[in-house]
């Protein structure tokens, strides 16, 4: 099984770019496993959305998030990390050079 970790929240997008490579929806599970598996879609996402992730799970090495659990209005559950878009993250500032006198 692959690992889940707890994460800070953090606002995520499915804009209408994914939507567009996901054939116009986004499918949302009940559980960060396949079909196969017994996983249940709870939920199809259709229009651009603003949603929070609360967990992620990594892949077999325990270093990639390859899903991660939403929630946005009254639904919570599992997407495909490649569904969302994640903020940027500001680049980290250069210690300003000293001017020579």
């Amino acid at each position: 099984m692959f690992k889940t970790r707890t994460v800070d929240p953090y606002q995520a997008k499915i804009t209408s770019a994914i939507l567009q490579k996901w054939n116009g929806e986004i499918r949302v599970w009940d559980a960060p496993k396949s079909a196969i598996e017994g996983a249940v879609v709870v939920d199809k996402i259709t229009a651009p959305a603003t949603a929070t992730v609360v967990e992620e799970q990594l892949d077999m090495f325990g270093s990639i998030p390859q899903r991660a659990k939403i929630k946005y209005g009254n639904v919570e559950g599992w997407v495909i990390y490649d569904m969302i878009e994640r903020p940027k993250t500001a680049a980290p500032k250069k210690a300003a050079a000293k001017k020579k006198k």
